[in-house]
């Protein structure tokens, strides 16, 4: 292929990043790792299901208009995605520096982007402040490895519930407004009706996840 590797980007349980070039264009290989403890032709089935799951998700946000890396070659029986190089910040490094006036307009565009997704059935699975990068003015998604094709709206919330959890974590006193920006971009995209179905959809699921966790703790009032 002629990739030439230059550094090791990131060390997953699923996947190895590697940033390196290929043909004189920056690009960026996740290769999946074949997993000695399963049988050898299961392993290289569901490595070739992920990868080409993986593709076909980016394929699709890309011909949505939505800014996802552009594949530039893939060997799903290798498990193997290459993908063009982003240069730029995560979301969650931006966010923590606190100074940038964009930030408003760097969520709304990231929520109006994601309900492009969600309204074409495209479920991310992983959205997270470090799988938007910052590029410029504007904003990329990044890493599909989790996503999956679903019109549920139970998916949905969930993408939403796992975004709002990642901003409590990492953004605790400023959640609330950094998710109402990212909403509105959802919402003019999606529209209202469809917005309120999905973020009612979510209030569930954390509901649902606060009375487990209860539970667990065993605390009165849970039984």
């Amino acid at each position: 292929m002629g990739l030439s590797p230059a550094r090791i980007i990131a060390v997953g349980a699923e996947a190895v990043l590697v940033e390196g070039v290929l043909s004189s264009e920056k690009v960026v290989a996740k290769y999946r790792l074949p997993k000695p403890y399963r049988d050898p032709q299961l392993d290289v089935k569901l490595r070739k299901a992920r990868t080409s799951l993986e593709a076909r998700l980016l394929a699709k946000a890309g011909l949505l208009g939505v800014n996802v890396p552009d594949i530039v070659y893939l060997d799903a029986e290798d498990g193997l995605l290459v993908m063009s190089y982003i240069e730029g910040l995560k979301l969650k490094e931006v966010i923590e520096k606190g100074s940038n006036e964009e930030i408003p307009h760097l969520l709304h565009r990231a929520g109006s982007m994601v309900a492009s997704l969600h309204m074409n059935g495209i479920i991310h699975g992983d959205l997270t402040t470090s799988n938007f990068l910052v590029s410029g003015n504007d904003v990329w998604l990044v890493d599909f490895g989790l996503g999956f094709f679903s019109q549920r709206e139970e998916d949905k919330g969930t993408d939403l519930h796992l975004f709002l959890r990642v901003l409590e974590s990492t953004h605790p006193i400023s959640t609330d407004l950094l998710f109402s920006h990212f909403i509105e971009g959802y919402r003019e995209r999606a529209g209202d009706e469809s917005t309120q179905r999905v973020l009612s959809r979510m209030r569930e699921i954390r509901l649902r996840g606060r009375y487990v966790a209860s539970r667990r703790k065993g605390l009165p009032g849970t039984s």
